[in-house]
């Protein structure tokens, strides 16, 4: 993972400079003005825009974001003249993204398109390498900020573009990036005539795109600039590379078209995100779950922490995390008022109680692999004062993470009007036709059908044949639940050691949880009680005169895989699979070229263990994109990671199949 360095700006006639281009980001003759000429107008967008159908959504790819003026403008097209129900998505790439000060001084001299400046503001990200996902004007717009060298991250990019705008300094300032390989992954992410336009016609550039597929014609430039370039995609756009074997990129292509209606089994975290994920795409959604109610299991805790524990060394499971915390946060954001509130950003207290964990957040902070503002060293006296009670231990504190209460968010998701929910359906059969063009779905109460089906029952996921390979496994946890009183603290924010306490909510303290593989029993037992009150009075004090005799709690059952990443996607075809990839049992490097065999219509979202609140929602949003064929918040190496399929593998490597 690259660090990722700020912009550094100098001002020249009130207008910023990139020092380290010397070159101007946007025209001094006026920047809103040039933006409409060359981008919205050079992609014919207010035409596009009104000829749009119902719930379609457009696709606008930008290589070089700076200050977002180009997402600002269309933003404002997009929302005077779309169809309400249209979804614009706009994805950009920035190496160099400027400070969160540089940008709130910019944005205020456009008041006239920057109307969101406040949400955008809350949602801009950290300085840190990946995809991040901002949601406004109640997602109509979908903004996907993608951190790092444009070169390295558009070919870990799954979209199906419209229109680009190709910005950035120009190319005699910046020469690394208008480079043939950036043209032919604009090609390779473009639907089929995809159109683009940009302020440049230097030589290497219409020669690039003309290369990649792109028949170009010169207009009129704007101000000062006597030319510019507008262009369409000729042919079908160009296949991406085929990826390095040593990591087999499995993961299934977008289907289409999109369905008009599904079955989503699992009423907990996964199941309520993916049913709203997909309502939001206007597709009608039946939801089957096997209890009276959503989030019976895991997901049915009163609070739940939502932070993520970093690695030292970045790897691609804290990368995942990081990246679904971020998601998750801004998502929160959107929530409506509440009495009380579904979640609050009220950020994480990490303690360093033991020696190995002072030792680890040492290494965190003087490694530098993340941004600053993502978490900051605090004393044990800057920590009591976060939390609002003594803290005997230092340690780090994370802004931007919180609390949130599942059980009740949930049931906000699922209250949409494309969501059928039909409670007390366990489901006892999954059954294909013969030509897998649909699944029928039968439970005590009736038969569901639907081409396309999605499992979200955690470790129930394997009471079904057609899905016992995957390897998933329950894990107990029980979590106390106890009267706040005056004679207890008032905490501030979420508080972490070996377990976790949030800020009370409806008059009552929730902490935990325990962690146990053997035991199956979902009775509260006093002993566990003991044991989070225990972890609780280890990180603060003034909780110590607790006993189980106080407590209430609940047990549930999370569901963890044997990588601790969750599976996500399609579903493959088992037996299949394994003829297809037998040669790796004597070869691990021997990966066909085909790709893994799938059932068609039949997708997973399980396995987030204890981390689904920061999990289930980008996979929701990862699996929607698959369905649906949007662009995919992750990517692609990040979401090859959990796909179902590699387990197979894995197992057919370690001869244990």
């Amino acid at each position: 993972m690259s660090r990722i360095e700020s912009a550094r700006l100098r001002w020249e006639d009130g207008v910023p400079v990139a020092e380290a281009f010397d070159d101007f980001y946007f025209n001094t003759d006026g920047g809103i003005e040039e933006s409409q000429h060359v981008f919205l107008a050079g992609n014919q967008l207010e035409q596009r825009f009104q000829a749009l159908a119902s719930r379609q959504t457009f696709v606008i790819g930008e290589t070089g974001f700076g200050t977002g003026l180009n997402f600002f403008t269309a933003r404002k097209l997009w929302l005077s003249c779309a169809p309400a129900d249209a979804q614009l998505h706009y994805l950009a790439f920035e190496k160099y993204p400027l400070s969160l000060t540089d940008m709130e001084i910019l944005l205020q001299r456009w008041p006239d398109i920057t109307d969101c400046q406040s949400s955008f503001l809350q949602q801009y990200p950290p300085r840190q390498q990946g995809f991040h996902s901002l949601f406004f004007d109640q997602g109509r717009v979908q903004l996907t900020l993608i951190i790092g060298d444009a070169l390295e991250q558009l070919p870990q990019l799954r979209a199906n573009v419209d229109a680009w705008f190709l910005d950035g300094f120009s190319p005699d300032k910046n020469p690394d990036m208008w480079q043939p390989a950036l043209f032919q992954q604009l090609a390779a992410n473009s639907r089929p005539g995809s159109t683009l336009a940009t302020f440049t016609v230097a030589r290497q550039v219409r020669e690039g795109l003309q290369q990649a597929g792109f028949s170009l014609s010169k207009r009129s430039g704007f101000g000062r600039k006597r030319e510019m370039l507008c262009g369409q995609l000729r042919d079908a756009p160009l296949q991406s590379p085929l990826e390095p074997p040593s990591q087999p990129q499995t993961l299934s292509q977008p289907s289409a078209p999109v369905p008009q209606h599904l079955i989503v089994v699992g009423a907990g975290l996964a199941g309520a995100s993916t049913a709203r994920a997909l309502a939001e795409q206007g597709i009608s959604v039946t939801l089957l779950e096997a209890g009276p109610e959503p989030a019976q299991q895991g997901s049915g805790n009163a609070q739940g922490a939502l932070y993520a524990k970093l690695a030292v060394k970045p790897t691609y499971e804290s990368a995942f995390h990081l990246q679904g915390l971020l998601f998750s946060a801004n998502q929160l954001r959107q929530l409506p008022d509440t009495d009380p509130p579904l979640a609050s950003l009220c950020g994480v207290l990490q303690l360093a109680i033991q020696p190995k964990d002072a030792k680890r957040q040492e290494q965190l902070l003087s490694e530098g692999h993340y941004a600053d503002s993502l978490f900051r060293a605090v004393s044990a006296e800057q920590a009591s004062a976060l939390a609002g009670t003594q803290v005997g231990y230092p340690g780090l504190f994370f802004p931007h993470a919180g609390w949130v209460a599942p059980a009740d968010y949930c049931r906000y998701l699922l209250d949409h009007p494309a969501i059928e929910c039909h409670f007390n359906q366990p489901v006892q059969q999954l059954i294909a036709d013969a030509d897998h063009s649909h699944w029928t779905v039968k439970t005590p109460q009736g038969c569901f059908s639907a081409a396309k089906v999605i499992i979200c029952t955690a470790a129930d996921t394997r009471q079904l044949d057609v899905l016992a390979h995957l390897p998933v496994k329950p894990i107990r946890g029980q979590t106390s639940l106890v009267q706040a009183s005056v004679s207890l603290p008032e905490l501030h924010t979420v508080v972490c050691g070996e377990g976790y306490i949030s800020p009370a909510r409806k008059a009552h303290y929730c902490f935990g949880a325990t962690f146990d593989l053997h035991y199956a029993n979902t009775e509260l037992r006093d002993s566990d009680h003991q044991k989070n009150l225990n972890t609780l009075a280890a990180a603060l004090p003034a909780f110590e005169t607790l006993t189980p005799a106080d407590c209430d709690g609940r047990t549930g059952f999370r569901c963890s895989t044997p990588d601790y990443l969750p599976m996500v996607g399609q579903v493959a075809d088992y037996d299949a699979t394994v003829e297809l990839f037998a040669p790796l049992r004597t070869d691990s490097r021997r990966l066909s070229d085909q790709p893994v065999p799938r059932l068609a219509g039949l997708y997973v979202n399980t396995g987030h263990g204890s981390k689904g609140l920061i999990t289930c929602p980008i996979s929701a949003a990862l699996l929607t994109a698959e369905i649906c064929g949007t662009p995919a918040p992750l990517a692609k190496d990040l979401a090859a990671r959990l796909d179902p399929a590699r387990f197979i593998l894995r197992d057919l490597i370690r001869r244990r199949i």
